[in-house]
C-alpha cells in the first residue's frame, strides 16, 4: 500500500482501485480486497505478490503521499486489513496501463478514467457489478464509513471470484 513502482508487473495481477483522492474510498477497497483475496487462497496478505498478485489505489486528483483517514483505517481494521501505512498517489497513465483491473467507485470516476485512460490497457468498470456508486465518505462521521466498507466488502466479491478465474486459466495455458 505505499507509494512508488510496482515490482514485476509482467508476472502479476494487478488489481489498481481508483477513487478522487486516494484516502477514503479506493484505500479501503485495496486493503479490503487485499485482506479478502488472502483469506480466500490462504495465505496472508503478504504472501499475495508471490502468488501472483498486486492490489493497489490510486486517486484522480490526489497527491502523493498523503495518509488514509483515520476513519476509513479504523474501519479497514475491523476487517481485519491494515490501511496504517497507505500513501495516497495520483493515478498515472503508466499505472493505467500496466492495471490488469482499472476499478472505479463512482460511474464519474468511470467516465474520467474512459476519457483520460481509455485505451492504454485494461477497461476501465465500477466495483459495483449493478452500476451503484459508492459514495464519498471523507468528512463524515464513522458510521458511514463502516456502510462505505460494508458496500465496498460486498461488492469485491464478483471482482475477486473474476480474478481468480482469469489467474486459473492462465496458470493452465502457460
Amino acid at each position: 500500500m505505499a507509494d512508488g513502482p510496482i515490482p514485476d508487473v509482467q508476472s502479476t495481477c494487478l488489481l489498481v482501485f481508483v477513487c478522487t483522492g486516494n484516502t477514503c474510498r479506493s484505500p479501503l477497497a485495496e486493503a479490503l480486497c487485499i485482506a479478502k483475496l488472502a483469506e480466500r487462497i490462504g495465505c496472508t496478505a503478504a504472501e499475495l505478490p508471490a502468488r501472483g498478485f498486486h492490489i493497489v489505489s490510486a486517486g484522480l486528483s490526489a497527491f502523493s503521499g498523503g495518509p488514509a483517514a483515520e476513519e476509513a483505517v479504523a474501519v479497514a481494521r475491523a476487517y481485519g486489513a491494515d490501511l496504517a501505512s497507505h500513501c495516497s498517489r495520483p493515478l498515472t497513465p503508466d499505472l493505467a496501463a500496466q492495471a490488469d483491473y482499472l476499478v472505479a467507485m463512482t460511474s464519474g470516476h468511470l467516465q474520467v478514467l474512459a476519457e483520460r485512460y481509455g485505451g492504454l490497457g485494461a477497461r476501465p468498470r465500477l466495483l459495483s457489478p449493478d452500476g451503484a456508486d459508492i459514495a464519498d465518505p471523507v468528512g463524515c462521521p464513522r458510521e458511514v464509513y463502516e456502510e462505505c466498507a460494508a458496500q465496498i466488502w460486498h461488492f469485491l466479491d464478483p471482482l475477486i471470484d473474476e480474478v481468480q478465474q482469469s489467474a486459473s486459466n492462465a496458470s493452465l495455458n502457460s
